[in-house]
């Protein structure tokens, strides 16, 4: 009786030895793969942080260089084009006028420089560059009028109060549409703006005439019209518009809704 109750309480010892085994084994290689899923985990967080940095440099290297190429294009396309006219004409009034008139867009462009500088300066990376004033409507028909092109403006229905980036990229859009006609079509006879307003949305048009067949079909500056309208929760479209002809389409929220940061 003893050597059977010695044999089953070995027996026991052995089964009971072997099920704490089993445990820890399991335990061991529970946790281990618990630290592979959670380094794994890890591992897959930094390359998203990575990722996202990635993505929000390009955002701004995007939007700077925007601003970039609107301030400069449109300064040196009216400077030049005053420039020229100075030159050209024999009535040293008018020459005066010109050169006076090409120093205030310079001016104005650095003011607009030195601005953009500053908010990229600023200690809030995400500062809006909504905070750069860009010119209005009136002062870019006004800036290519003295320089001697056929620009026109109309205005039509009450302006509401706009969101700031709404503003700015009603301003950046007639800007850089206007650029483009003095650009590409210096022989235009016509180059017409027409700003909409409603309670809901503002509508832009700009069309001119002596435009070639291509002209202004690629280009940073159209991927510009095109980022800016849709960061104000707006569309875009652009395209020759019958023989000689170029028309530029914006329709942009009147409200903050829907509207992109």
């Amino acid at each position: 009786m003893r050597s059977l109750q010695g044999g089953i309480d070995a027996a026991l010892s052995t089964t009971v030895l072997g099920l704490i085994g089993t445990l820890l084994g399991t335990n061991v290689g529970n946790r281990k793969r618990y630290l592979a899923a959670v380094i794994d985990r890890s591992r897959q967080l930094l390359v998203e942080r990575d990722q996202h940095s990635q993505l929000a440099a390009a955002a701004e290297r995007a939007r700077i260089a925007r601003e970039m190429h609107d301030i400069v294009s449109h300064s040196l396309t009216v400077i030049v084009a005053l420039s020229e006219g100075a030159a050209a004409t024999p009535d040293a009034k008018r020459a005066r006028a010109a050169s006076a008139a090409a120093a205030a867009t310079g001016r104005s462009a650095l003011s607009e420089m030195r601005a953009m500088l500053g908010v990229l300066r600023d200690d809030d990376a995400d500062a809006p560059l909504t905070a750069v004033t860009a010119p209005s409507p009136q002062e870019t028909v006004e800036n290519a009028q003295r320089a001697g092109y056929p620009v026109s403006l109309t205005l039509s229905g009450a302006a509401p109060e706009l969101p700031s980036a709404t503003v700015h990229a009603i301003s950046r859009i007639v800007q850089e549409s206007v650029t483009n006609a003095m650009r590409h079509a210096p022989n235009a006879t016509s180059v017409s703006v027409h700003v909409a307003f409603t309670p809901a949305t503002v509508a832009l048009e700009i069309v001119n005439d002596g435009a070639a067949a291509l002209s202004g079909t690629s280009g940073f500056g159209l991927r510009g019209l095109a980022e800016r309208a849709a960061h104000a929760g707006g569309g875009i479209e652009y395209g020759p518009a019958g023989s000689g002809y170029w028309r530029v389409r914006a329709e942009l929220p009147a409200a903050p809704e829907g509207m992109q940061r």
